[in-house]
């Protein structure tokens, strides 16, 4: 085994582990994390299934056994974007109802079957082979006409999760901005390298995106750690700061207004979201 492909694995492992490890850490605390932990225990363990899968795809010797962890990649793989977007949303106070779990799964098992069955109709691989210049375990691959629909909807998961955390960033009081950032970077790595990966700027014959899902891993371990991810959310925060009836208008060390609550709205109708970060004294 060379050594790029003894580092490939080594990344990929880092980031099954972490995902591992934070997706039991959380089952055992879900108690303490309400409704939200289930949706972020499901996003860790199909994460987990996809970096084991490639994991083990880069020790195949044939392409019997490469097309084998192919499927075990999709097993997880198609199902943790989704997974991931349904935390943001619930993270950021959209309730995630069981028609949005049923409808954004449709594709991703509609991806796994299109794998396991993809030697009869060639519509999700035109051509998955063992790459003739370095051998196996690195792939030759064309897409087909499902990989596309399938392609689009994970970045679109992705891209989705992103947004909502981006549009949570003005609203959200500097304490808990961690958690956004966190939530950001970990939907922006995978996105950005799988758009890379697909316009050709990777090591040729395999899937890089697994090799960086640490990073995102360790932001969410560092932010559960640092900033109570989970147990205080900022959502829950606005809940309460929204259901006093007295109106409070919160200032920073240099007076400009970062807040107010729905009471103070109602008092001063004037008071809008964009005059955040202007001069109480000018408002």
């Amino acid at each position: 085994m060379n050594l790029d492909l003894t580092a490939y694995i080594t990344l990929i492992c880092t980031s099954g582990v972490l995902n591992l490890y934070l997706c039991f850490y959380v089952f055992i605390k879900r108690h303490h994390y309400a409704n939200i932990a289930h949706l972020f225990i499901l996003h860790t363990a199909f994460t987990t299934i996809y970096c084991m899968g490639a994991a083990f795809s880069l020790l195949s010797v044939n392409l019997g056994e490469m097309k084998f962890w192919t499927v075990i990649q999709y097993v997880g793989m198609p199902f943790s974007p989704p997974a991931g977007l349904m935390f943001v949303m619930q993270y950021v106070g959209i309730k995630v109802r069981k028609k949005h779990i049923f409808a954004l799964f449709i594709i991703p098992f509609i991806s796994l079957i299109m794998v396991v069955t993809n030697d009869w109709h060639h519509l999700h691989y035109r051509v998955f082979e063992i790459d003739p210049v370095l051998g196996a375990p690195y792939v030759h691959q064309e897409i087909g006409p499902w990989y596309t629909i399938h392609g689009m909807f994970i970045f679109s998961s992705m891209f989705v999760a992103f947004l909502l955390a981006v549009y949570r960033w003005k609203e959200t009081a500097k304490a808990y901005r961690l958690q956004l950032i966190s939530l950001m970077v970990g939907q922006l790595v995978p996105m950005v390298t799988a758009f890379i990966y697909l316009m050709g700027y990777t090591p040729q014959g395999i899937d890089p995106v697994p090799m960086v899902l640490w990073v995102s891993s360790f932001l969410y371990l560092w932010s559960i750690n640092s900033s109570r991810m989970f147990t205080v959310m900022p959502v829950a925060k606005d809940a309460i700061f929204n259901s006093i009836n007295d109106g409070v208008i919160v200032l920073d060390e240099s007076y400009r207004l970062i807040e107010f609550n729905l009471a103070s709205k109602n008092m001063f109708p004037q008071l809008k979201k964009a005059m955040f970060g202007k001069r109480f004294a000018d408002i």
